[in-house]
């Protein structure tokens, strides 16, 4: 008979501070530079109204082993119900026994942001005090709690498609203890007034462009996190061009950074400039005070196993540690 954690929400919630999460990522991240990680392409199944991820991965320093199963179903915005949602399975790297089950869906959103503030880390203007959030979903708020975490962001301003939904959003986060420093926020008329600050957040879900390179602002950082096929994107041609640094987490979520895909269609020679998220994390950081202050930087998001087997050890670690979550037991084949 074997043991194992159920990790809720509210547990994840608990032990899951945002500092540390990032922290975590910046050593997997440097994990991938080494080669450390062994992570297969997603394995996906559809249905006519959604589809299901199952995204494994092991390896790192030290080892673990572990995968998500996460669902993403459009339709359900219209009925107030999550799009996306998931579980994520820790396996206990040297004997294969499951150690935990947990809420993948609060992984993904912390995991997602904090990748993101990980970039905007590495890749903005040390200065960056104001940040514009293209969205209005629950990954806008976690990347606005998280990114106001890495730069001293005073001033929010949020567009969403729907006026009701960003001011909801606005509303849900002023007055936060864990934003401080934010003593403005507001509601863009058009989306040109949020891609005008010195950090952006796509995070729309968007098929074509809704961030134009005409907007940035000199010295901005962009971080496109909403559309993940080669096909889709939330941002034209002009911004790739435009900005000077383009990363991504991994050399293969290159395949699946449209964003970039399409610029190079485009325009053509953007795909040779893209560098790691990881090659960054382990050289001096562009953010010093050598960056050039005009410079744009990119960070295309698709989301890797490796982040969310991360993040999952980390809660699994001191969840255990702090005596959080449901036991439950099982018997293994023999």
């Amino acid at each position: 008979m074997q043991d194992a954690l159920l990790l809720s929400r509210r547990d994840l919630e608990a032990v899951l501070d945002f500092p540390s999460v990032i922290e975590a990522l910046d050593q997997a991240f440097r994990a991938e530079a080494r080669r450390e990680w062994d992570t297969p392409k997603r394995i996906a199944a559809h249905t006519k109204a959604g589809g299901l991820l199952a995204m494994p991965c092991g390896g790192g320093s030290p080892e673990a082993l572990g995968a998500k199963l996460v669902s993403t179903f459009p339709g359900n915005a219209a009925r107030s119900q999550p799009s996306v949602a998931g579980l994520y399975a820790l396996f206990d790297p040297e004997r294969g026994v499951p150690l935990s089950v947990m809420d993948g869906s609060y992984l993904t959103l912390v995991r997602t942001a904090a990748v993101s503030a990980l970039a905007t880390r590495l890749l903005s203007r040390p200065e960056a005090r104001t940040l514009g959030i293209m969205g209005s979903g629950a990954q806008a708020g976690f990347h606005v709690r998280l990114i106001a975490g890495v730069r001293p962001i005073e001033a929010v301003v949020v567009w969403g498609r729907r006026r009701e939904k960003a001011e909801a959003l606005v509303a849900s986060l002023r007055g936060r203890a864990d934003l401080p420093s934010v003593s403005s926020w507001s509601v863009a008329e058009g989306p040109e007034e949020a891609a005008a600050c010195d950090v952006v957040v796509a995070a729309t879900g968007a098929t074509g462009p809704v961030l134009f390179g005409r907007w940035l602002r000199d010295g901005a950082h962009v971080n496109p996190i909403g559309a993940h096929t080669r096909y889709t994107r939330e941002i034209d041609t002009e911004a790739v061009v435009r900005a000077s640094v383009l990363a991504v987490e991994t050399a293969d979520t290159l395949l699946e950074a449209g964003d970039f895909q399409m610029a190079e269609a485009e325009a053509g020679g953007v795909v040779d400039r893209v560098v790691t998220l990881g090659s960054l994390a382990g050289a001096a950081r562009p953010s010093s005070p050598g960056r050039d202050p005009r410079a744009i930087t990119i960070f295309k998001s698709c989301g890797v196993a490796f982040e969310d087997l991360a993040v999952a050890s980390l809660a699994f670690r001191r969840a255990r540690e702090a005596g959080l979550g449901a036991r439950f037991s099982f018997d293994g084949a023999r």
